[in-house]
């Protein structure tokens, strides 16, 4: 079953799982989502100021 990958004309790049194994969940914290919603609002003003002084 190894041989069969040298005779391939694109070699497979990752191996098939299952669905039901993988069990991938985020758990945040309170604190750390306030952190990215307080970085993504400052970047959005930085940005919104940027475009409104090149645009002007």
């Amino acid at each position: 079953m190894n041989q069969i990958r040298y005779y391939r004309k694109y070699p497979r790049t990752h191996d098939k799982s299952d669905m039901e194994d993988n069990d991938y969940t985020l758990n945040l914290s309170a604190a750390s989502a306030l952190g990215i919603l307080a970085f993504t609002f400052a970047k959005g003003i930085f940005w919104g100021y940027m475009l409104k002084k090149r645009f002007r």
